[in-house]
């Protein structure tokens, strides 16, 4: 069987399984962040899903597939959003270390043209990647609060980058290889959002 089915299909599993905890935690909790969360994994998985089933139905990968770009772009302005609730009341200013964090972000998607000749999509998910990876290490470096949301946040970015540049390398689909791999680490970091947002927020009611 053709591997990249087996990661995709992986893939809308587990995001669908993340988007329900999301839901089940928003009911529970009433927390919008939880709502935020549900529309990360869900936008993920409807991008992946589209993917998947183009591949399955037709036996080939869409030469075009806007509708899982816009997707995928969709789920980090999503996360960006989640940023811009969770921390609104905290100040955020210029600071070296994490521009140049977020910078090295933004130039690296757009050299590596992570979503192919479509510079307008490639822009648009590199100025808001560059954006997550400036204010979450801007928060590791100079907030004293739990930051696995963070760091979830900055390996989703960077793996997401490997995962385009590794595609330039790897041309067999049909086995398991370095884009599979970073692919799975990806999902599985994505879907700890979640209990990383549980943590921090159970922290935030006790003190």
């Amino acid at each position: 069987m053709n591997f990249e089915i087996i990661d995709n299909v992986f893939q809308v599993a587990v995001f669908f399984a993340a988007a329900l905890g999301d839901m089940v935690y928003w009911f529970y909790k009433r927390d919008r962040l939880y709502i935020i969360l549900a529309l990360v994994h869900s936008c993920f998985m409807m991008g992946t899903l589209y993917f998947v089933l183009h591949l399955v139905i037709r036996g080939v990968v869409p030469q075009v597939f806007y509708v899982s770009e816009i997707s995928w772009i969709a789920s980090y302005l999503f996360m960006h959003t989640y940023q811009i609730v969770r921390y609104r009341i905290k100040k955020i200013r210029i600071a070296k270390i994490p521009v140049i964090c977020g910078a090295g972000v933004l130039i690296a998607s757009m050299w590596s043209g992570i979503f192919g000749p479509v510079f307008l999509s490639t822009g648009i998910f590199a100025m808001v990647a560059g954006v997550i990876v400036f204010i979450a290490v801007f928060r590791i470096l100079y907030e004293k609060e739990p930051h696995g949301v963070c760091y979830c946040m900055i390996v989703c970015v960077v793996l997401e980058v490997a995962l385009y540049v590794s595609s330039n390398f790897i041309h067999d689909y049909t086995r398991f290889n370095l884009y599979f791999l970073i692919d799975f680490v990806l999902t599985i970091v994505n879907m700890l959002l979640l209990p990383c947002t549980v943590w921090e927020v159970s922290r935030d009611d006790v003190y």
